[in-house]
Parts: structure tokens; C-alpha cells; sequence
């Protein structure tokens, strides 16, 4: 108990529980970082913490709703409830880290604020299979932080216990939001059904186990009537009150707690004012009565705390009638003195102190029974098991990296239509022909490249196509070959993506090294473009190339649909991915004559569309010239 708000402090038990909570995270964060990168070893860092603590702080969610219910079902769990305070705003700074790390990444960056983001990159809020989860994850969190900040007695003294114990209900509002959070978002992107069963056996686990507390609690409050004039109960036979404990009823909508006090029965109001505990299911330690959930106590004969404490229970009458006991239901104001009814004369009876869990005794606080324990224990076990399969079993990273730990330099052809690129040339085929690639320009952050390539264009004194060498980051493609890029002083073709593939290169702004008028050879981009248009039909999802070809990992699907909004509507060009006989293909689409459709296209990001237009290959990529009005639509192919 406490009177008065002072600085809170951690006896044995307190530390012993915080250190084990404290621990156990950093166990499970530390190997699910490990194992991820052991398994996965170009998978984006950011990428790997987000997961980590967003399923660390959701499996700490469910061990909190497993304990209040446990600890209802056995006095065994009560040293895991009474600080299990310390364990929700554990939980809750694990859910803020990984909200935190989610809304940078995936809504920084861009052309609008974070938060603004955070509700307009989606806007399908009427579609189920599309709706906006990161918003559900978003007020859950607002949820969670309320409890949090409200945690300590202060608040509940300012709000009053029927507000602050509403606010804290809020729990399971925010669990059903978290799971609709997961079920909506990262589990549709996921192939293996091991997390929709990880999922189904947590929510199972806490729906179970809260329905036994409440049969429980039902049976415990089965009342039978007497058929005495005077309106008494019949509350039980006299050898059904146990020492030290309470039988509890329900009598109409009073909760009623009968204590056998050392063969002296009492009855009072079955909810603690503190923060409205079941006092029916606390024991009499030292001539009081004291609440299972935080250790309140009460005197049984009169319901009123010792003092200083000015905390009052409604009190009730009972008499006796050969060996049964009686009850009056009607109950008398709070802290009247109602004289014990003496039902036994022998004073040996009460419950011995040492078996009973009080967390502010500190004689009593640090002895952990063998049962709590062992769930302890197992609990963390289940946890670090958990932390290994997460990476194990997940969706592999795509084998794209872009690799910011090095700038590299390339020079060819700039072109600013139909997209910002460079068109650099790779040899001759065997025909003695030259053969081109032509990289895709992108700027820093979640922005295109085309205001910075038309800057170079006015530097250079030329309209277009110039000659240039430019540095920055480039996409590579992660093989695994034996050797990592950083072993080999010139990345080799199964690396380096612009060597054979899907190149794109983030220039910075040291990008233009320098430029020469070196005509473009023939024949120029624009010619073979205009000659060889065909009327196409392709089904696929448009992707932002930045992050599906390393920027992020993943970097498509749903649950990265709101960055690739972000980065659509920030220039960087749109692509369609689309799958033709097993292969990858990737298209570059604009509108009539190279015109930027990106506003038209940035609300159907990651989802499965089908576009019409003029198709036409064009060295390693492909580009699509459609009618933004009715050029593209949802499919659900």
C-alpha cells in the first residue's frame, strides 16, 4: 500500500521480477536480430528491428492478459500480477520503438508530414483485403500509451476508480485492434500459415483462459434462498467457511465476501476500492483483509483500511441458525461496524502467513512460489523459440540491395524522357552491334531524379543527351556466390545488377562529376521508342523501383503500399511487375508522349491492376505509354 505520492521503490522482488522482464526482451531482440541476419543476410536492418519489436511487444500483450485471468484461476500467479504495471509500460515501449522506426520508414522522407501520411497513403478504407492496418496499429498505440501514462495510483486517485479502471479496460480494444493490425497487414504477405497459427493459439489461449476466470467467479457467486420472512440468505453451512478465506455471492447486485476470521465470519463488499480487485479471493494475513491484486487491506468487521488509510467498504449482517449461516442482504453504510459472527471458538485456524503473496511486504514480497516460476520460465522459453522461428520461416528478402555503403561511378548517355536515366553502353554483341543499359535515376529520400537531371541539363548548356559520369548508390543484385561485394575489388555480374539486369542509381548531390558533348549513337532512344509501339494488355502491380530494387526489403506488396504512395508521388517513375512464362518483367509507365502519370497511379500502388496501352521494349526494361482516364484498372487476377 502507499499513502501519498512519492517516488516509487523496488524492493527484492520488484527487482528481481524487472531485471527477469528486462533480460528476457533483450534476449529475444538479440536473437531475432542474429538469426535474421544469419539466415538473411542482405535484409534491411531497419527492416529486421521493426519486426523485432513489433512482435515482441505483441507477444508481451498477450502474457499481460494471460496473467490477470491465471492469477484469478490459482493465487499461484498473483507475484506475476502485482507488478505487471512494469510489464505493460515495458510492453508499451517495445509497441512505441517499433511505431516509431514504422513511421520513418515507411511515411518519412516524402513530401508530406509523417502523420499526414500515416492516414492518406491508404485511402481504402472501404476495402477489407486493402484497408489501412497501420492506422489500427496507430490508436492502439494511443490506447496503450493512456494506460501507460496513467499507470500510477496518482492518476487513479485523480480520476476516480470507475474512470481510471474504464480507461484501463481499454486493453482489449487495443488487443482486437492489434490483431487487426497483424491480420490485415503483415500476415497477408507472409506464405507460410505457421504465423496465422502463432496468431489463432495466442488469441485462443486469451480467450480461454479468460472464460474459465469468469465461470469461476460465476460459480463462486451462486447464491441459494432461504424462505425466512425477513428476507435473509442463506449464505452456507458452517463448515463451508474456510480460515482465513472468503466465500463469495451474489445476492441481486450486491458481491458479497463472507471471511472466516479465526472462527469469526464478516461480510463486506467484494470489490477492492482501490482499483476494483476481487476481495472475495484474498486471504486474512495479520487480522486483515487483503486484496489478491496489489494488497489493499481492509478490517473485516467494519471495512475500513487501517490508518492512515481512509478507505471504506459497505459492510453486512449475518446471524446463524444451528449450522447455518444467514445473511441480510441489504448492505449498511460504508465503515459500520457489524460485530463478527462466532461461529468456531478455536483460534488455531488461521491461514498461515508465509503461503500467501503480499508484493509490498517485503518479508512476503520475495518469495515466488514454484508455480510462478515455472510459468515465468516458460513463458520466456516460449518467447525465445518464438524469436527463432519469426526469421526462420518469413518471407525471404527479395535478392535486391542498394547498397549505400559504397558510391560508384558510371557514365553514359543522360536522358531526362520518357524517365530520368542514363544509358551507358556494355560491349558489343556478336554481331559487332553495341549493347546498351540504361539505369534509372532516382534522387535521395522518397523523391525522382528529374528536377536534379533538368539541372544538369541547364549546367551543361545542352537541351538533352549528354554524355556524363555520375556517382551515387547503386541497385546490386545479391548472389550467393561464395564472396560478398565487399571481397571483390570490382563487383562481378552476379553483384552488380547494372551489369546484366534491372540497374537504378540513387545520385546524391555531388551526383554530376562531370559531362562532354559525346553524341548519343545512333539509333537514338526516342527513334526506336516511336517505331516500335504496340497496343498491349498487362496484368501485374505497380511497384516504386527505389525500394523493390533495395531501398527497402521488402519493397512491394501490402505492407509496403504506403511508402511506395510516398515515393510515387514524390517523381520517382511508376513500374509495373508483372510474371510471363515464370519470368520477372518491369515497366516503365507514363502517359501519352512520356507525360508523368504518377498522380493517377499513386492510389493503385501494390494492388493487382490491369493496364492497356502502347508497349514497346526498350534495351533491359520495357515502357508503357497509357491513357491515365481509362487505361487502368483493379484486377482480381
Amino acid at each position: 500500500m502507499s499513502f501519498g505520492f512519492v517516488a516509487i521503490s523496488w524492493n527484492t522482488y520488484k527487482k528481481k521480477y524487472d531485471v527477469f522482464v528486462i533480460a528476457t526482451c533483450l534476449v529475444y531482440l538479440s536473437l531475432f536480430t542474429l538469426v535474421n541476419m544469419a539466415i538473411h543476410p542482405i535484409a534491411n536492418m531497419m527492416t529486421v528491428l521493426i519486426r523485432a519489436f513489433g512482435t515482441l511487444a505483441l507477444i508481451l500483450l498477450h502474457v499481460i492478459l494471460l496473467i490477470g485471468p491465471a492469477a484469478r484461476l490459482s493465487v499461484c500467479f498473483l507475484p506475476l500480477l502485482y507488478n505487471r504495471r512494469h510489464l505493460g509500460v515495458t510492453m508499451f515501449l517495445m509497441g512505441s520503438i517499433h511505431g516509431m522506426l514504422s513511421l520513418f520508414w515507411f511515411h518519412g522522407g516524402g513530401d508530406l508530414n509523417p502523420f499526414v501520411s500515416l492516414f492518406t497513403s491508404n485511402k481504402h478504407y472501404g476495402s477489407l483485403s486493402f484497408f489501412p492496418f497501420q492506422t489500427l496499429g496507430f490508436f492502439a498505440l494511443v490506447i496503450l500509451m493512456l494506460m501507460a501514462l496513467t499507470s500510477h495510483d496518482f492518476w487513479l486517485n485523480i480520476f476516480g476508480t470507475r474512470i481510471w479502471k474504464g480507461l484501463h479496460m481499454m486493453v482489449y480494444g487495443a488487443y482486437v485492434l492489434l490483431i487487426a493490425h497483424v491480420s490485415l497487414g503483415s500476415l497477408q504477405s507472409e506464405k507460410n500459415p505457421l504465423f496465422a497459427i502463432l496468431l489463432l493459439i495466442g488469441a485462443s489461449m486469451v480467450s480461454t483462459i479468460h472464460i474459465l476466470a469468469f465461470l469461476k467467479e460465476k460459480r463462486a457467486e451462486r447464491t441459494r434462498i432461504h424462505a425466512d420472512p425477513k428476507n435473509w440468505v442463506l449464505a452456507g453451512r458452517r463448515d463451508e467457511f474456510i480460515a482465513s478465506q472468503a466465500k463469495i455471492l451474489r445476492v441481486d447486485d450486491q458481491r458479497i465476501a463472507i471471511f472466516n476470521n479465526e472462527g469469526r465470519l464478516s461480510a463486506v463488499h467484494n470489490v477492492c476500492k482501490h482499483q476494483m480487485g476481487p476481495l472475495g479471493e484474498g486471504k486474512i494475513v495479520d487480522g486483515c483483509i487483503v486484496c489478491p491484486w496489489h494488497g489493499f487491506q481492509y478490517h473485516p468487521e467494519d471495512g475500513c483500511s487501517p490508518p492512515p488509510f481512509q478507505e471504506k467498504l459497505h459492510t453486512y449482517r449475518l446471524k446463524q441458525e444451528k449450522d447455518l449461516v444467514f445473511i441480510d442482504p441489504i448492505p449498511l453504510p460504508e465503515g459500520t461496524h457489524v460485530e463478527p459472527l462466532q461461529i468456531y471458538n478455536d483460534v488455531n485456524l488461521n491461514y498461515p502467513k508465509d503461503k500467501y503473496f503480499i508484493g509490498w511486504d517485503s518479508a512476503r514480497s520475495f518469495k515466488f512460489s514454484s508455480t510462478s516460476q515455472k510459468f515465468a520460465i516458460a513463458i520466456a522459453g516460449c518467447m525465445i523459440v518464438i524469436g527463432l522461428l519469426i526469421p526462420a520461416f518469413q518471407q525471404h528478402p527479395s535478392p535486391y540491395v542498394l547498397d549505400y555503403g559504397t558510391k560508384r561511378q558510371i557514365e553514359g548517355w543522360l536522358l531526362s524522357t520518357p524517365v530520368p536515366m542514363i544509358r551507358i553502353m556494355e560491349g558489343k554483341d556478336m554481331q559487332g552491334n553495341p549493347m546498351y543499359k540504361d539505369v534509372l535515376l532516382v534522387d535521395a529520400l522518397k523523391f525522382g531524379a528529374l528536377a536534379k537531371v533538368n539541372k544538369y541539363e541547364i549546367t551543361s548548356g545542352k537541351a538533352r543527351h549528354m554524355y556524363v559520369r555520375l556517382k551515387g548508390y547503386l541497385s546490386q543484385r545479391y548472389v550467393d556466390c561464395g564472396y560478398s561485394p565487399a571481397d571483390c575489388d570490382r563487383p562481378c555480374s552476379q553483384c552488380l545488377i547494372g551489369t546484366r539486369s534491372f540497374p537504378l542509381m540513387e545520385i546524391g548531390e555531388d551526383g554530376l562529376l562531370e559531362f562532354s558533348p559525346i553524341p548519343e549513337p545512333y539509333p537514338m532512344v526516342d527513334e526506336v521508342i516511336n517505331s516500335t509501339f504496340r497496343d498491349t494488355l498487362l496484368f501485374g502491380e505497380i511497384i516504386d523501383p527505389k525500394c523493390y530494387f533495395g531501398a527497402m526489403n521488402p519493397g512491394q506488396g501490402k505492407t509496403h503500399l504506403s511508402c511506395a504512395a510516398r515515393c510515387i508521388s514524390g517523381g520517382i517513375m511508376p513500374v509495373l511487375h508483372y510474371v510471363s512464362s515464370g519470368a520477372d518483367h518491369y515497366v516503365i509507365l507514363t502517359g501519352h508522349d512520356g507525360v508523368a502519370v504518377n498522380g493517377i497511379l499513386r492510389d493503385k500502388v501494390a494492388m493487382p491492376v490491369s493496364i492497356k496501352g502502347k508497349w514497346v521494349k526498350m534495351d533491359n526494361w520495357e515502357l508503357m505509354q497509357m491513357d491515365p482516364m481509362d487505361g487502368i484498372a483493379v484486377s482480381k487476377n
